[in-house]
């Protein structure tokens, strides 16, 4: 694996393999400044450590000794209306596996909308694209939660003050960004401690089947899921994140937008230990 030194960022990546659990994970990046869940990027270095296959998200994983902070951000629209309609979810298995027993879906998937099907072969406007996204963030409110300790498995409002986990999604008029922010206390998170332990951090846009993709399927040259995430270069997302990828409108299987499909997972997970100061 290409160990690359971006920004300062000092996360190295380990792809989840067979038998990682006999080798020792990299330690991860101390999350020295504060970080504030209001989905602005300011309190993160760009470009992001980390990006999926098809360059169309970066991300990054850090933590302090109370909790572990996720930053997930792209400018492709197709990406951006995928993560929004579909949902994204953050997975953690103490066993640095693959598992998806403790899970933080944000955004939550929602019911397609009839209108957001577009005529044969018709390309919306980039202010009607733009519309959707505004509606879809307005509807994007409540999260949900799978087997964390001491917090009930279902529905929270984001607004909750209450809530232990902070989550947040902001989409930027100036440079086009929707960005992600999570904070999980690292108490809630079953079998993760200091030390030695490693633990797998999986981001995943969700999957989902029979649906229109119409521009908020599956993203340009989609790695459809699989563990082939990779960290970022010094070059961040070569230009990608703003024009699908440069591989036209075709589908991870290689269909044409606009049929109706399944559209596969994106899943990306990566082997940490926590990092101390």
């Amino acid at each position: 694996m290409k160990k690359i030194n971006t920004w300062g960022m000092l996360i190295v990546p380990v792809i989840v393999l067979a038998g990682c659990s006999h080798a020792m994970a990299p330690e991860g990046h101390y999350q020295d400044s504060a970080i504030v869940a209001d989905g602005n990027a300011a309190d993160w270095g760009l470009p992001l450590r980390f990006g999926n296959e098809s360059n169309t998200l970066q991300y990054n994983v850090t933590n302090d000794k109370k909790n572990i902070y996720i930053c997930v951000l792209s400018a492709n629209e197709i990406t951006q209306l995928r993560m929004l309609r579909f949902g994204m979810t953050v997975y953690f298995d103490p066993k640095g596996e693959k598992h998806k027993d403790i899970g933080l879906r944000f955004p939550i998937s929602k019911q397609p909308d009839p209108a957001d099907y577009r005529g044969r072969g018709g390309n919306a406007s980039r202010e009607s694209d733009k519309t959707r996204m505004e509606g879809l963030l307005l509807q994007s409110d409540y999260y949900g939660t799978t087997g964390f300790l001491d917090i009930d498995n279902g529905q929270f409002a984001t607004a909750d003050t209450k809530s232990p986990i902070k989550v947040a999604m902001k989409l930027n008029d100036k440079d086009s960004l929707l960005v992600y922010e999570a904070i999980i206390p690292i108490k809630n998170i079953p079998g993760i401690k200091p030390g030695k332990q490693h633990f797998s951090v999986g981001i995943v846009l969700n999957g989902v089947q029979g649906q229109r993709e119409n521009g908020y399927g599956s993203s340009a040259q989609s790695s459809g899921g699989g563990m082939r995430g990779r960290g970022m270069g010094g070059g961040g997302m070569r230009g990608s994140m703003g024009d699908g990828g440069g591989g036209g409108m075709r589908s991870g299987r290689g269909r044409t937008i606009g049929s109706y499909q399944d559209v596969q997972e994106d899943a990306n997970w990566y082997v940490f230990r926590l990092a101390d100061k």
